[in-house]
């Protein structure tokens, strides 16, 4: 255990439910609906409020065989493709067939989708899908989906509950401690549900809420959980970034038809794959870099093509397109400068077809989780439809522990010390950021990670807040993981090591031993 803070039980306020969910993203909220609607009572704690989340940001939709044209098998087969070689085909069948029933969940639950005049559902095509089968609702998918589960949801939550700590006694997990209005509680429940989101956001330029820096898969690797695949993050090929303020221009734009051009005017994709502005994203975001090294000059979006096939890009996407405007640019007539950015992290706390981590009585669903449903590169939408479908599942895997768990927790004492500290500087979350986006980031070596692995094992070491620490520790997790697959696979790429090697065609794993090694 390598335990941030200092604290012992006994001394503090304490509540008990049958569940505790840490996070109200799409996954969480939809696991709690769930259990309630089991019999059981959960509590959903958030950082901030319970529309701060990744999928409150989320633009582009749920991937999901719902058209004619479509079937799960033909889901499935996208799915694998895009993961390259990584995904466990297990997850991509569940989530492929059982996708479906939980779309029309959402939909027997009032969220509103974009529809024909007819009434049939609209869906629109992105990076990596043989047909179009992305529903959405305008360019703002995700504010819709948290609409409708926040409404669903009839149980407790609480606001500003930061996470700090859980509560894990002999392998087994008994609640979490957390940060209410500045002071600690201890939250029992026999059974714990991370669902705090990835951490893209632990990288100085992403599309990520300031929430995402990964403080739940953090505390489950310092408590002990296995993780999974931490090597692996996504990074979005197209964003607007001002400064240092990003935000994310949907996939669904080039789906729709818009088109990459470099410095020159020239559309450039064709030169890097067969399916051009609609590569997997991995390639895509490295064409793009490359593209910019070429010709010494920005890479840009022109949405102009859309146009010219009779749609009107201000009611299509109308929340990119204000943005935009706000900003000086029209994309009507101008080009869109754009950048790649971290967007989603693949891995996360490994868990079985249940969402079963390795700790008893401990739970991880959505970007907080590694399912090995996305492999090493995310198929574009997937991660929505997840959500839904884990948390689905991990409802009833939680109702079943539930039932042969203890829930006396008169007994149970938890308390920790924070393991010593080494230097007496304090860094900023701002520099773990710089670290994480200049060393581990898109272009990846040796030298990099070295330089990252050592100045981030000084940070998790000094004398900063536990967050600026949490999130160190974990990019240190991510640093090392990247620095062990020598080779480039999906999102992780090295220069030094730039083709695939087949003795790397497996899952990486990180432990509390492995961190214990470099602390």
């Amino acid at each position: 255990m390598k335990s941030l803070t200092d604290f012992d039980v006994l001394d503090l306020p304490s509540k008990t439910y049958d569940v505790v969910v840490a996070g109200s993203g799409a996954a969480g909220l939809f696991c709690a609906i769930v259990l309630r609607e089991l019999g059981l009572n959960p509590c959903v704690l958030t950082k901030t409020t319970a529309s701060e989340s990744s999928t409150n940001l989320a633009q582009g939709g749920i991937a999901v065989a719902l058209p004619q044209e479509d079937s799960p098998d033909l889901h499935f087969n996208d799915t694998l493709r895009a993961g390259a070689g990584l995904v466990v085909p297990k997850m991509a069948r569940i989530l492929t067939e059982e996708g479906v029933k939980r779309v029309v969940d959402l939909l027997r639950w009032g969220a509103r989708f974009e529809k024909e005049p007819n009434g049939v559902l609209k869906f629109t095509k992105e990076a990596a899908h043989s047909v179009p089968r992305i529903v959405y609702y305008e360019d703002r998918t995700g504010e819709e989906v948290q609409r409708t589960l926040l409404n669903r949801y009839s149980g407790e939550l609480v606001e500003g509950a930061k996470l700090r700590e859980l509560l894990v006694k002999d392998n087994r997990c008994y609640g979490v401690l957390a940060e209410v209005d500045g002071h600690l509680t201890a939250f029992y429940a026999p059974v714990t549900v991370i669902a705090t989101g990835g951490a893209a956001g632990i990288y100085l330029k992403n599309t990520n809420p300031p929430t995402s820096t990964g403080d739940g898969i953090s505390a489950a690797l310092r408590w002990g959980a296995l993780l999974q695949d931490l090597e692996f993050v996504q990074f979005h090929p197209t964003a607007f970034c001002d400064g240092e303020e990003c935000f994310l221009i949907s996939e669904a734009v080039r789906g729709e038809g818009a088109i990459l051009v470099d410095r020159h005017g020239r559309r450039f994709m064709g030169d890097y794959h067969h399916l051009w502005e609609l590569a997997p994203r991995d390639v895509v975001t490295r064409a793009i870099e490359s593209q910019k090294e070429l010709t010494n000059g920005e890479v840009y979006l022109d949405f102009r093509p859309i146009e010219r096939r009779g749609i009107d890009i201000y009611k299509r996407f109308p929340t990119i397109t204000k943005k935009l405007l706000e900003r000086g640019i029209d994309p009507k007539k101008d080009l869109v400068p754009i950048t790649p950015v971290a967007h989603y992290y693949i891995g996360g706390i490994k868990v079985d077809t249940f969402g079963r981590s390795s700790i008893e009585g401990l739970f991880a669903v959505g970007e907080a989780s590694c399912t090995g449903v996305h492999g090493a590169n995310r198929l574009a939408s997937n991660s929505l439809l997840e959500c839904f479908v884990f948390g689905n599942r991990a409802s009833y895997g939680v109702y079943r522990d539930f039932i042969y768990l203890s829930r006396d927790f008169a007994e149970v004492r938890v308390r920790a010390s924070s393991y010593p500290k080494r230097g007496h500087s304090s860094y900023t979350l701002k520099r773990v950021k710089e670290i994480m986006w200049e060393k581990v980031g898109i272009i990846r070596s040796a030298e990099r990670l070295t330089s990252a692995i050592d100045e981030l094992s000084k940070i998790a070491l000094s004398d900063s807040p536990w967050e600026v620490r949490s999130s160190a520790i974990l990019g240190l997790a991510i640093a090392v993981s990247a620095m062990r697959r020598e080779e480039s696979r999906g999102g992780h790429f090295r220069k030094d090591f730039p083709y695939e090697r087949e003795e790397f065609r497996k899952h990486s794993q990180f432990s509390l031993s492995d961190l214990e090694n470099l602390l």
